[in-house]
């Protein structure tokens, strides 16, 4: 039996955060493209864990792949759709006091997971979002 998306981002969100904030392993960057593995059958978690360690080196390692946020690398693999758009299991990325977060779309909500853990958001501060 296959499951229904729903609870393949249910779980996708609970499996994510439960594990404790890594740079590079278990971020705000890896919670979408978890989501985008578990929907598409992709392989983005592990084409990009481990290659920074520290936010700054979270820039860095995006820069030196000739992407400029994580909204390009999620241009890459995605495509793009007007934040309003966003439905169950589409991903995002929205601003936090400046700071560019990935999150994945659960309805009326946006989820990313932050150093505290997870944090809701709404459709103001997605900046951009895709299709998954």
């Amino acid at each position: 039996m296959t499951s229904s998306r729903y609870e393949i981002v249910a779980q996708v969100a609970k499996s994510e955060m439960a594990k404790p904030h890594i740079y590079g392993k278990a971020d705000c960057f890896f919670l979408p493209l978890a989501n985008v593995d578990a929907l598409q059958n992709s392989k983005l978690v592990k084409k990009y864990s481990g290659i920074y360690t520290t936010a700054l080196g979270a820039k860095r390692a995006m820069k030196k792949r000739g992407f400029g946020s994580l909204g390009d690398v999620l241009k890459k693999h995605l495509e793009p759709i007007a934040p309003a758009m966003a439905v169950l299991g589409d991903v995002a990325i929205i601003d936090i006091g400046g700071v560019e977060h990935g999150a994945i779309c659960l309805g009326e909500k946006f989820l990313t997971k932050t150093k505290n853990g997870p944090s809701h958001h709404s459709l103001s501060d997605v900046k951009t979002a895709f299709r998954v």
